[in-house]
């Protein structure tokens, strides 16, 4: 069985899911990372978050083991806004997943 470095097994798995229809986002630090998923959320859910709304959204991720975060990315979730207004997101469409955006980039450090 031959070997190759990771960095090539990396750039063809990029190329491969850019082929089946993955954007191709570069993004290089944490800070990034998370500005992204921030765009994304609100994209997909046509809305704005303050950061303080977008702070309570990060810290529903941060709650769990990997089974309950799995469960919190398929269920929509509820935050109360700054003005005290209750609003209702979601991270991905489970019952439409193919109108979802999917996204790749290469390691993040």
């Amino acid at each position: 069985m031959s070997k190759q470095p990771e960095s090539v097994l990396e750039t063809q798995l990029i190329e491969k899911l850019q082929k089946v229809g993955y954007q191709y986002v570069p993004i290089s630090n944490e800070t990034e990372l998370i500005a992204n998923l921030k765009s994304q959320l609100e994209k997909h859910n046509n809305t704005t978050f303050s950061k303080t709304e977008f702070d309570r959204i990060l810290n529903i991720l941060n709650k769990g083991n990997v089974f309950e975060k799995a469960k919190t990315l398929r269920e929509r979730q509820h935050i109360v806004r700054d003005n005290g207004d209750n609003v209702y997101f979601e991270f991905i469409k489970t019952d439409f997943w193919c109108q979802n955006l999917f996204q790749v980039t290469n390691q993040v450090s």
